[in-house]
């Protein structure tokens, strides 16, 4: 049973690994090679062994932090129910630690239908993005050519639900699409280097409108899966 389990584990964890490259464009190379030749078990209870100070302590993790989506994180794979077993008191109270020390912009938050207007921001070589510019409120400066730099990569049909407007509505629709930013600007204090062909993806009005369901905004390939998973859409 145990070593069903440990198995299950490392296949998620190898998961993880493959999304968090294609969401996020961070690729952990250590962390694969570590599961690949330790285990994915191992390679689980070496990391939690060491107490970090601080997020920064571990490049992988504040990558994840940094683009909202902790849910990618090994430390919230360990606290599912069915892995659980595998750890001790000790490991299951670090992976908690480390997640209750996160900045409240990382942490999901659901978004009512009311609040939720994606269509109110602007569409987002390397591009510098995010630094605060001063007004009544904090807003961010966004350089429009990195939306070219994105389509110009991506195309103009929607990542989630492949749906091209031009094909839909002819004329009309022709290069129509929203931008989604994958990694939410909100919790940024200071600018960073944008790169439009892995941070930005083209997506659908109505895509754009699920992705911000919860703040930070899903993934493209949990939206997807959710799609397919439903009534409906599968």
């Amino acid at each position: 049973m145990a070593e069903a389990k440990a198995k299950e584990l490392e296949s998620a964890m190898l998961i993880g690994y493959e999304t968090a490259g294609r969401e996020i464009g961070y690729w952990g190379k250590y962390y694969l090679r570590s599961v690949r030749n330790n285990g994915g078990l191992a390679t689980a209870q070496r990391m939690l062994q060491k107490k970090l100070k601080n997020q920064s302590d571990q490049k992988g993790f504040r990558a994840l932090i940094e683009a909202g989506r902790l849910d990618l994180s090994l430390e919230s794979l360990v606290l599912q129910p069915r892995f659980q077993s595998l750890f001790t008191k000790e490991e299951l109270a670090e992976a908690r630690r480390r997640l209750d020390r996160v900045p409240d912009y990382a942490k999901r938050i659901a978004v009512s239908a009311h609040d939720n207007h994606p269509e109110d921001l602007q569409d987002e070589k390397e591009y510098v993005e995010g630094a605060k510019k001063r007004i009544t409120v904090n807003a961010y400066e966004r350089d429009p050519k990195a939306r070219k730099a994105c389509l110009k990569r991506h195309g103009y049909r929607c990542a989630v639900c492949r749906m091209n407007f031009e094909k839909v509505y002819g004329e009309i629709g022709r290069q129509f699409i929203h931008v989604h930013h994958k990694k939410p600007l909100a919790g940024r204090r200071t600018g960073y280097r944008l790169k439009p062909t892995i941070d930005l993806i083209p997506v659908c009005p109505n895509c754009h409108a699920m992705l911000h369901t919860s703040n930070p905004p899903l993934g493209i390939a949990e939206l997807k899966k959710r799609m397919a998973e439903s009534p409906i859409g599968g």
